[in-house]
């Protein structure tokens, strides 16, 4: 049996209009959305996506939130905040969901990709990572953030061209 959860994709901030996909580790210990057809299969119901884990053996252990419109204002007015959970949680799931369609989240990993991510990571101060009474604040450039918005939208964009309703399969 295979470990997963439930994501609830919210697009409203009123919190009534939600989405949900299964996500989970394969045999070969990839992360990993459900798909169907090399479609990701969006659920109405979170209930709907649990019937459907389990007809699949996926053993669900938790219900993660995702704030997708939180995520579309904040590229879209150039928010210069840069929330590392947030938005790691975003690209950790968009590189999942690319790797699930058969897709690249970035084409080319570069330095400065690397470099983006590694500055989220940091900031996230796991204390496995960070120095007992240390914190780390990064710092990003403002091509940097234009770095991480073009991620986020291509991440963003895979998701949609790539995605169908339960009803339909």
């Amino acid at each position: 049996m295979m470990n997963g959860n439930i994501i609830e994709l919210s697009y409203s901030c009123f919190g009534d209009s939600s989405d949900f996909i299964i996500w989970y580790e394969d045999e070969k210990n990839k992360n990993r959305v459900y798909t169907s057809g090399g479609k990701i299969i969006f659920f109405s119901s979170e209930e709907k996506a649990v019937i459907k884990a389990d007809e699949l053996n996926i053993n669900i252990t938790d219900t993660c939130f995702y704030d997708v419109e939180r995520l579309i204002y904040w590229f879209t007015v150039h928010q210069k905040e840069m929330d590392c959970d947030f938005l790691i949680d975003f690209w950790n799931m968009f590189s999942d969901i690319a790797y699930s369609v058969g897709k690249e989240l970035e084409p080319v990993r570069t330095k400065r990709i690397n470099r983006c991510y590694n500055k989220l990571f940091y900031g996230l101060n796991l204390p496995t990572v960070t120095p007992e009474g240390c914190e780390y604040e990064p710092v990003f450039t403002k091509r940097e953030r234009k770095l991480i918005r073009e991620i986020m939208r291509r991440g963003l964009d895979i998701f949609e061209k790539n995605s169908e309703w339960e009803e339909t399969i």
